[in-house]
């Protein structure tokens, strides 16, 4: 959501941050999961509440948050919609440019031809792509984030 919503020079500083926030989430459980701190037997139930504290702030607070500007004019055609999100997520001034480039994107899916996983796998042109995400997702588990 927040990689979505971010303006455009903004975008890619959102998305990474959430890699981080991830490895953040993973060290902070392994680290309250230490004996010491909450992995007791009498503690435990307490460990395992605590996942619902991020949840149920989390489950208060969206409503208030707008739908994403690209959900609403790409997806639901709602051009109204858009420029209310828009003003509401950055503030009012000329945000036409941002728009333009929500209609380019939207040009551009709709030339797109959607390709099934087996027309994925049979096609040359993405074999190092996805030879490379294959292996980037198998060996992710050697990279030392779960043994922190």
């Amino acid at each position: 959501y927040v990689g979505e919503i971010s303006p455009r020079k903004l975008r890619g500083f959102a998305n990474s941050t959430s890699s981080f926030f991830w490895s953040l989430g993973k060290a902070v459980g392994q680290i309250s999961g230490q004996r010491e701190l909450l992995g007791s037997q009498s503690l435990w139930p307490m460990l395992m509440a605590s996942c619902g504290l991020p949840a149920l702030l989390q489950l208060v607070a969206l409503p208030f948050f707008p739908e994403s500007p690209p959900y609403l004019l790409m997806h639901k055609g709602d051009m109204e919609g858009c420029k209310k999100a828009i003003r509401q997520l950055w503030g009012e001034g000329q945000h036409q440019a941002e728009i333009d480039d929500i209609m380019k994107e939207k040009a551009t899916m709709k030339n797109t031809k959607i390709l099934s996983v087996l027309e994925l796998v049979k096609e040359p042109a993405f074999r190092w792509q996805l030879y490379m995400i294959i292996i980037l997702t198998a060996t992710i588990q050697l990279c030392g984030i779960n043994a922190v």
